[in-house]
């Protein structure tokens, strides 16, 4: 128990120092390491805040170029588009106009046949009376 007792005195006055105050001196130290660190985080802050700024405005002009080319190619398409519309209608009138002169065609064939062929229906009838 003395062991215990001498133990616990001696733990005690080694954690005594610890329980002093700061002074004035030791405060003041403090005080000008926290302001060494502040103004070196502070300018490593400000190289760090122009070089990301920098890289943003780099980011932003590549940006603005491909928003340019993509515009370009999306003109270019809908160009393209248009054209084969176009074309696509061309061809279309022009299929309905085949149509058309076909039809034509084979109404005038239609007529021109049809004499020739009462001509030689009454040429047999003919020949049959005779």
């Amino acid at each position: 128990m003395k062991k215990i007792f001498v133990l616990s005195i001696l733990f005690c006055v080694i954690a005594m120092p610890a329980l002093g105050e700061l002074t004035a001196q030791d405060l003041e130290k403090i005080r000008q390491i926290v302001k060494a660190s502040e103004t070196t985080l502070t300018s490593r802050i400000e190289k760090v805040e122009a070089s990301l700024t920098s890289r943003i405005e780099k980011v932003d002009t590549k940006v603005d170029t491909i928003d340019t080319r993509l515009r370009t190619v999306e003109t270019g398409v809908a160009e393209l588009r248009g054209r084969s519309l176009g074309f696509g209608v061309l061809r279309d009138w022009i299929v309905t106009i085949c149509a058309i002169g076909a039809f034509i065609i084979s109404i005038f064939a239609l007529v021109k046949a049809q004499p020739k062929a009462a001509q030689t229906t009454q040429d047999t009838q003919k020949a049959v009376s005779q």
